[in-house]
C-alpha cells in the first residue's frame, strides 16, 4: 500500500522500467521524489515524478490524468517544461548541482532520474544545531554559489532555494536539489500556480509570471538561508515586509548586521542585508557580484586609502665622502627637517655622531622595554572596553527589537479587532437580507383567496415551490381568454427552472460544507471556479475571507471576488470592495495582475 503520509505516491516495489520504487523521500507542489533501485547497475537512485496535484490525480492503475478538460493544456505545458529542464540539468556536471542521469515518460507523466546523495538535509541539520559559525556557513555557501553561477549562465534560475533544498553529503560538501520549480529567466513565462516558500521567496515571486525574476531572485533565497543560519529563524515573508515598506507599518525585518554583530564578519553581514533588499534592483544582480561582497573583494577593487601621515626623515644633501674611513656599522639616519633648519653647516665629527646615535638607540630600547608591560595593560583594558561596548550595543538592539515586535503585535491585534467588528456587521446585514427573503418567499407561497365556484373549476396546473435563496424568475403569462359567466379564472403556473449542468456539483459542495468537509468542498469548487462559475468563485472567496477550512487570505479572496464580478455576479462587487479596504494598494495591484492572467487563460 501507499505510505499514508503520501496518498498520491506510487506503491513500494512498483516497477518503472528497470527501476524499483523503495520508498518516498519527499513531496512538493510539483512532484514526488522516490528512493529507487536501478536493477541494471544495482545501485540506488533518486527519481522525481512530475505530479502537480492541483491539476492532476492518479488512477487506480497508477496513471496520471488531468482533473478536467480545462486542466489538460496547463498540465501538458508543465510536463513539457519538466522534461526540457531535466535535459538541460543533465548537461551540468558540477559537484554542487544535483546530477541528472536521464528522463523518460511513463504513466501519463514524466520521471527524472538523479544521483542519490547520502548525507543529511541542511534544513534538518539546522533544526538540530540551531545556528552555525561563519566558517561552516561559508563551507556550504561558496560551493553552492559556484554551481548556481553555472546554472544562471544557461538562462535558468532555481526559484526555490531554501535549507530544505540543500543536501549535505557525508564528507560535508553541499549539493543543491529540487530544480522542479526552475524556469527560464529570460522571456515571458507561465506558471501553473503561485507556489512560494514564505521567508525565502522575494516579493516578485508572488506574481503570476517571471518577467521580474532573475539571478537576483535566487540570491534573495540564498541570503534568506544565510539569515536562517545566523539567527535560528527564517526572515519574515515578503508580504509582511511589503506592508512596512509601503508605509502601513514599519519595516519589521531586523538586519543581519544587528543580530550577528560580534559573531560574524561585518562584510558577510553586509552582504546578507544586501541580498535581502526588498526591491529586486536593490540586490546584487549576479552571483559574481555577491561573491565579491561576501569575500570582501569589492573593497580591494577601489582605490586604496591614503596611508596615515608620519614623519619621514629627509636625506641630507650629498657631500664629499669623509677623509676618515667609514664606520663598520650603518650610518645613522639623517636628522629631521626641523633639526636641519637650525644647522649652521659646520659638520660635527663623525665619531661623536655615531656615539650619540648609539646612545640614543640604547636609551630608546631601554625605554621601550620598560614601557611594554604598561602598554600591554592598556591594550587589555581597551580590548575589554570594546567587548563591553559591543555587549551594550547588542542589549540595546535586543531591547529595540523587542519594542518593535511588541508594537507590531499591538498593531496586529488592533487590525484583528477591527476585522472581527466588520465581520459582525456584515453578518448582521446578511441576516437582515435573509429575513427579507424569507418574508417575500412566504408571501409568494400564500394562496390567493378563490371566489366561490359557480361551476366546476378546471384542475390547477402543478405549482412549483421556489426556495427563498433563489432569485424568482418572471412567471409565464397564460394567453388571454374569454370567460363564461360564473367561470373562475385559470391559475397561472410558475415554470420549473431547468437545472444547469453545474447545479449538482454545487449542491454537493454545499453539502460538504454543511458536514464540515471543507477539503471535499474545495476540491469540487476549485475546478468550477477556474472554469468561470461565478457561484463557485464567490463561495471560494467567502472561504478565504472567513478562514473557513483554509488559512485566511484576503488577497486570494479578492482574486475570486474579482473574477466573479467580471463574470457578472451581482453580489461579488460589494465584497470585492470590502476586501480592497483590507489590502494595501500594492497588494491590490498585484492581485489584479493575477486576475488578468487567469481571465486571459
Amino acid at each position: 500500500m501507499n505510505d499514508q503520509a503520501y496518498p498520491d505516491a506510487l506503491k513500494p516495489q512498483y516497477r518503472l522500467h528497470w527501476y524499483t520504487i523503495e520508498r518516498v523521500l519527499g513531496q512538493g507542489g510539483f512532484g514526488i521524489t522516490y528512493l529507487a533501485r536501478d536493477t541494471n547497475l544495482d545501485q540506488l537512485v533518486a527519481i522525481k515524478e512530475y505530479l502537480p496535484v492541483e491539476v492532476v490525480a492518479r488512477g487506480e492503475d497508477g496513471r496520471v490524468r488531468s482533473r478536467g478538460d480545462g486542466q489538460r493544456e496547463r498540465y501538458r505545458w508543465g510536463l513539457d517544461r519538466f522534461i526540457q529542464e531535466a535535459r538541460t540539468l543533465a548537461r551540468f556536471d558540477h559537484p554542487s548541482i544535483v546530477r541528472v542521469h536521464s528522463v523518460f515518460e511513463f504513466n501519463g507523466t514524466a520521471y527524472m532520474v538523479m544521483r542519490f546523495e547520502e548525507g543529511e538535509n541542511f534544513g534538518a541539520l539546522l533544526e538540530r544545531r540551531g545556528t552555525l559559525p561563519e566558517k561552516d556557513l561559508l563551507r556550504v555557501l561558496l560551493p553552492i554559489l559556484d554551481g548556481l553561477e553555472l546554472v544562471h549562465g544557461t538562462g535558468f534560475i532555481h526559484r526555490d532555494i531554501k535549507p530544505d533544498n540543500i543536501h549535505i553529503r557525508a564528507d560535508g560538501s553541499p549539493v543543491l536539489l529540487d530544480f522542479g520549480s526552475a524556469r527560464h529567466a529570460l522571456g515571458k513565462s507561465r506558471t501553473l500556480t503561485i507556489l512560494v516558500a514564505p521567508g525565502y521567496a522575494p516579493f516578485e515571486q508572488y506574481g503570476s509570471n517571471s518577467e521580474n525574476q532573475g539571478p537576483w531572485t535566487d540570491i534573495y533565497g540564498l541570503g534568506a538561508t544565510c539569515y536562517r543560519v545566523i539567527t535560528g529563524t527564517p526572515p519574515l515573508d515578503a508580504i509582511t515586509r511589503s506592508k512596512g515598506i509601503l508605509g502601513s507599518t514599519r519595516e519589521v525585518l531586523v538586519p543581519a548586521r544587528t543580530i550577528g554583530s560580534g559573531r560574524y564578519s561585518a562584510q558577510l553581514l553586509a552582504a546578507m542585508d544586501h541580498a535581502l533588499e526588498f526591491a529586486e534592483k536593490g540586490r546584487p544582480q549576479t552571483v559574481a557580484e555577491w561573491r565579491r561582497e561576501i569575500l570582501g573583494e569589492a573593497i580591494a577593487t577601489n582605490a586604496a586609502p591614503a596611508a596615515p601621515e608620519r614623519s619621514v626623515p629627509v636625506a641630507p644633501e650629498k657631500v664629499a665622502p669623509p677623509a676618515v674611513p667609514p664606520p663598520a656599522f650603518p650610518a645613522p639616519a639623517a636628522p629631521p627637517d626641523h633639526a636641519r633648519a637650525g644647522w649652521s653647516g659646520a659638520r660635527a665629527p663623525i665619531a661623536w655622531g655615531v656615539a650619540g646615535a648609539t646612545a640614543g638607540a640604547i636609551a630608546i630600547a631601554v625605554f621601550l622595554q620598560m614601557d611594554n608591560p604598561r602598554r600591554d595593560q592598556e591594550e587589555k583594558v581597551k580590548k575589554e572596553q570594546l567587548e563591553l561596548d559591543k555587549e551594550l550595543t547588542r542589549i540595546q538592539d535586543e531591547i529595540k527589537r523587542g519594542g518593535l515586535e511588541l508594537k507590531s503585535l499591538q498593531k496586529e491585534r488592533e487590525i484583528d479587532v477591527k476585522r472581527v467588528q466588520e465581520e459582525k456587521e456584515r453578518l448582521a446585514e446578511l441576516k437582515k437580507q435573509a429575513e427579507k427573503l424569507r418574508t417575500a418567499a412566504a408571501a409568494q407561497r400564500k394562496p390567493s383567496p378563490e371566489p366561490p365556484p359557480l361551476t366546476k373549476p378546471k384542475p390547477r396546473p402543478e405549482m412549483v415551490t421556489i426556495a427563498p435563496a433563489l432569485i424568482l424568475a418572471p412567471p409565464t403569462l397564460a394567453p388571454l381568454v374569454e370567460l363564461e359567466p360564473g367561470e373562475a379564472p385559470p391559475v397561472v403556473a410558475m415554470a420549473k427552472p431547468k437545472p444547469t449542468p453545474q447545479a449538482e456539483p454545487l449542491a454537493k459542495a454545499e453539502g460538504a460544507l454543511a458536514r464540515g468537509d471543507y477539503a471535499g468542498a474545495r476540491e469540487i469548487l476549485e475546478p468550477l471556479a477556474q472554469g468561470g462559475n461565478t457561484q463557485a468563485q464567490t463561495r471560494l472567496a467567502e472561504m478565504y475571507a472567513s478562514g473557513q477550512g483554509v488559512s485566511r487570505n484576503y488577497i486570494q479572496a479578492y482574486i475570486w471576488y474579482s473574477l466573479a464580478t467580471r463574470g457578472g455576479s451581482t453580489t461579488a462587487p460589494a465584497e470585492r470592495d470590502r476586501m480592497t479596504r483590507l489590502l494595501q494598494p500594492a497588494e491590490v495591484k498585484q492581485a489584479d495582475k493575477v486576475v488578468d492572467g487567469m481571465r486571459a487563460r
